[in-house]
C-alpha cells in the first residue's frame, strides 16, 4: 500500500513538473480564451479550428451569426483569425508568457485595438503608444490633407508572425481622391518592438 502511494506521488510530481516546464503555445491560450473575448464563437469552434489547422485543412467554421470565421495562420507563437468579414484578430506570444492581441475592424477603413494579457487571460496594464499622425507623414504633406488625417486618425496595427514587432499604418481612405493622390508616397509605415512602450 505504501509502495503504491509512493509511486502515485512520484508520478504526480513528474506530471506537475513536466507541465510547468512545458513551453506555452498560442494554440493553448486561444483554446482557453473566455467566451467574453470571442463572443461570436464557441469554445468548440475554436478547438475545431485548431484541429483543422494542425491537420493542414481549411480552418473555417460558422460563428454564432452564421458568418464564416477562419483561422488563417497558427504557429507556436502567432495566430491570425478572420473572426468575421469586418474583424481580424492577431495574437503574438511574448517571451515572458504574456501575449499581445490586436483586433482590427474594417468599416471600411481599418482601425486597431491593442491589448496585452497574461497566459490566464488577465488583461494587463501594459500598453504601446500608437504613433501620432505626424509621425507617418513626410514634411511636405499639404496642410488640408494633414488636418483631415488628424481629425480622424484611423491606424491599423499588424503583428509580425516571425518576431515581437508591431507595424502601424495610417489609413487614408477618409481623404478625398485629390487628397489621397497628394499624399501618395508620403505616408510611411512605422514598426516598433512590443517590448518597448
Amino acid at each position: 500500500m505504501k509502495a503504491a502511494r509512493f509511486l502515485f506521488f512520484l508520478y504526480s510530481s513528474f506530471v506537475i513538473l513536466n507541465s510547468s516546464f512545458a513551453e506555452l503555445r498560442i494554440r493553448d491560450v486561444f483554446a482557453a480564451a473566455p467566451d467574453s473575448i470571442f463572443p461570436l464563437m464557441t469554445k468548440n469552434n475554436r478547438l475545431d479550428q485548431i484541429d483543422f489547422r494542425e491537420n493542414n485543412m481549411k480552418a473555417e467554421v460558422k460563428n454564432k451569426f452564421d458568418d464564416h470565421a477562419e483561422l488563417l495562420v497558427l504557429t507556436d507563437k502567432y495566430l491570425k483569425l478572420q473572426l468575421s468579414e469586418h474583424c481580424l484578430v492577431e495574437m503574438r506570444l511574448l517571451s515572458d508568457s504574456t501575449f499581445c492581441m490586436v483586433e482590427t475592424y474594417n468599416a471600411p477603413a481599418s482601425d486597431s485595438r491593442i491589448r496585452f494579457f497574461d497566459a490566464a487571460w488577465h488583461e494587463l496594464p501594459q500598453t504601446i503608444v500608437r504613433p501620432s499622425v505626424d509621425d507617418f507623414l513626410s514634411e511636405d504633406v499639404e496642410t488640408d490633407a494633414r488636418l483631415a488625417l488628424q481629425a480622424l486618425p484611423l491606424i491599423k496595427a499588424s503583428l509580425s508572425e516571425n518576431d515581437d514587432n508591431i507595424t502601424f499604418e495610417l489609413q487614408t481612405r477618409e481623404l478625398t481622391r485629390e487628397q489621397r493622390e497628394s499624399v501618395q508616397g508620403k505616408v510611411h509605415e512605422i514598426s516598433r518592438s512590443l517590448s518597448q512602450p
